[in-house]
């Protein structure tokens, strides 16, 4: 993967997006501390046959920060509706990641009819005490400015310490040139919640796939298979040795999943 730059628009609410091919929508949402282009190898290959729409969230990439000091989940899923609504209109795939999947999971949970379906990559669920002190601790040191104690810490947490370095050369770049006001306020919300909660879950009646990998110590295997459970049609895809940024270390493979579980859905294509 090289790094490329993709060229944005901008909402009237100034989220930046990327938006590219034709056929039904896909709405693709990056966790914290990332952007569009970390979609890149999915959007290469979806965009053949579907219209990919890609968001920097708030205060990522070239988005305009929250005005709140106090932000929530909430506020990134009021955000993609004021989105949706203005920029895509028709019903769409919603596709997040990390941060990203939890947004998407409220979203489709509240606005169901206006999504076709849900994949939730990387998600966390039920996060364990001891996992709830350390990303708050995180967030503090990056509320502090450490950011590059973060960085290094991060990424070796995304990729592990024998990963592709070319990725984590890139990815890092991203953290260390990144919005910190944007950045703290989206980790903040992610530092307060243990996971996607069952009662989102039980509310969402879409079809819904979770997938992670085999090697990511914080959205566990375990974690992505008890969400599916907990969904009416929730299904849990693996991969074999594959980190937190699984979409851009095992792009073929997370391609590959994504487009199988589209195809189970019968979207008439335009």
């Amino acid at each position: 993967m090289m790094q490329t730059t993709l060229p944005r628009y901008n909402t009237t609410n100034n989220i930046a997006y990327y938006k590219v091919g034709h056929g039904p929508s896909i709405l693709m949402i990056h966790g914290v501390g990332l952007r569009i282009e970390s979609w890149v190898a999915q959007i290469e290959i979806l965009s053949k046959n579907f219209t990919v729409v890609a968001i920097d969230l708030p205060g990522h990439g070239e988005s305009a920060n929250l005005v709140s000091s106090k932000i929530d989940i909430n506020a990134y899923v009021k955000q993609i509706k004021l989105f949706a609504d203005e920029i895509i209109k028709d019903k769409f795939i919603i596709i997040g990641h990390s941060l990203g999947a939890l947004i998407a999971i409220d979203y489709a949970a509240k606005y169901n009819h206006k999504c076709h379906a849900v994949l939730a990559l990387n998600c966390i669920y039920q996060r364990s005490n001891e996992a709830m002190k350390k990303v708050q601790l995180r967030a503090k040191k990056i509320a502090s400015e450490e950011i590059e104690e973060v960085a290094k810490v991060t990424i070796e947490r995304w990729f592990g310490k024998n990963s592709a370095k070319h990725l984590a050369d890139i990815c890092y770049r991203w953290l260390q040139d990144c919005n910190i006001e944007g950045y703290v306020k989206a980790y903040n919300a992610f530092a307060s919640v243990r996971g996607a909660s069952d009662s989102l879950l039980a509310l969402n009646n879409l079809p819904i796939a979770f997938i992670t990998g085999t090697l990511d110590k914080n959205s566990t295997v375990s974690m992505s298979q008890d969400m599916a459970k907990n969904c009416s049609k929730g299904i849990a895809k693996i991969v074999q040795g594959a980190g937190h940024m699984a979409q851009m270390s095992h792009p073929t493979e997370i391609n590959s999943l994504i487009e199988s579980f589209i195809m189970t859905l019968n979207i008439r294509m335009k």
